[in-house]
């Protein structure tokens, strides 16, 4: 498999597609579970996802990378570097807090989800959509892994290869 030293744009478009649709259907997976009328936990769940994606995890994550300032296999070292300065971050407190946020943004859904559908049995289908995205998910960030130049050296890599 190639390694990118920067990936193609309808590899970055896929990725942050894929994400941006996954994290909306955990959206309308969860909103029927309203706090006066309000989808309070959705709203949250977004809110969070968008400032730990778009900017915690990028000064932490992004700012140590190989492609920090290019085109990675989301785009984000190339986000990352339009923000923050290189190396500004606290890289093992990065790979704690996207830990957290990806278990958070794949844990929340499903198991909400199943308060949510008692609540409002029409999203029985919008939980079990996330249900089977969830392994796509992943299969693609393996994909990314195997393709990037940092999945010998980065502790987050699903590719760790044997000397």
């Amino acid at each position: 498999m190639k390694i990118y030293e920067s990936y193609p744009w309808w590899w970055i478009v896929g990725q942050n597609v894929l994400f941006i649709v996954y994290f909306l259907v955990g959206y309308f997976v969860m909103s029927p579970l309203k706090i006066s009328g309000f989808p309070l936990v959705s709203a949250v769940y977004l809110l969070f996802l968008y400032v730990m994606l778009v900017f915690v995890l990028r000064k932490h994550l992004c700012t140590h990378c190989y492609y920090y300032g290019r085109w990675c296999s989301t785009g984000w070292g190339k986000l990352s570097s339009l923000f923050f300065r290189e190396k500004s971050g606290d890289y093992d407190l990065g790979i704690k807090l996207a830990g957290l946020t990806w278990g958070i943004g794949t844990l929340l859904p499903l198991i909400l989800g199943i308060f949510a559908i008692v609540v409002d049995r029409r999203v029985l289908l919008l939980w079990i959509l996330f249900t089977m995205m969830t392994p796509f998910v992943v299969y693609f960030h393996k994909v990314s892994c195997k393709t990037c130049k940092m999945r010998d050296r980065c502790p987050a890599s699903m590719i760790r290869r044997s000397s």
